[in-house]
């Protein structure tokens, strides 16, 4: 059989740092030129092409019909173009016109009113893998009101400490440890940059009893 008949497409991407790879050629020549840039094993994603001779010599074919994607071909004619000057999109006045509700900043202190006006503690969650599930519980109602009353996503371990330190047993270091167990669990995720590292929770833990 000839090479040509067998070739792939090599395809690699990282949106961290913005880097599109793609390599198409004889199987022997694509692995070539992975292993020279360092991206051979099972990085990226291969897949068989097999091109036509007629592909190859520049004429009118293409990729074989298994490997043409269905459907009538993308028509850009038909795509609205929406013509805005750069820095003129207000954001905050396209979320009130969908009728989203604004980001706010959270006030500490109307929420630490709120949690000393509860009549009685929340319920432990009824998982205890965290070990502490009375503390677990009384963040999970912090951030719930984070995140649905003010927008936000996540808040600082100081925060949390000032917030919290008189109604769980955990403040300091303490209260990192148990932040990064929550972490380690996959019930937060943990944001580091500026000040403090922060931590925003994940949507299904927020519904947890």
């Amino acid at each position: 059989m000839d090479d040509t008949d067998n070739n792939i497409r090599f395809s690699f991407r990282s949106m961290e740092n913005d880097v599109e790879v793609v390599i198409q050629g004889p199987p022997s020549w694509v692995n070539l030129y992975r292993e020279r840039i360092g991206l051979e094993g099972d990085i990226g994603y291969v897949q068989n092409i097999n091109l036509s001779s007629s592909s190859l010599e520049g004429d009118s074919g293409s990729e074989s019909v298994e490997n043409q994607l269905p459907g009538p071909p993308p028509d850009p004619s038909r795509l609205p173009s929406v013509v805005r000057v750069v820095g003129d999109l207000d954001v905050d006045q396209g979320m009130k016109d969908l009728g989203a509700p604004l980001r706010s900043d959270p006030d500490l202190a109307d929420i630490s009113i709120f949690l000393d006006e509860m009549e009685e503690d929340p319920e432990p969650l009824s998982d205890n893998i965290s070990g502490d599930p009375l503390s677990e519980s009384w963040l999970q109602i912090v951030l719930n009101l984070v995140v649905r009353e003010h927008g936000h996503t996540s808040l600082s371990v100081g925060e949390i400490d000032a917030l919290l330190s008189d109604k769980i047993p955990k403040s300091g270091i303490d209260l990192q440890i148990f932040l990064d167990r929550l972490w380690l669990l996959g019930r937060l995720e943990r944001i580091h940059g500026g000040d403090e590292t922060r931590y925003a929770p994940n949507p299904s833990w927020l519904e947890m009893n």
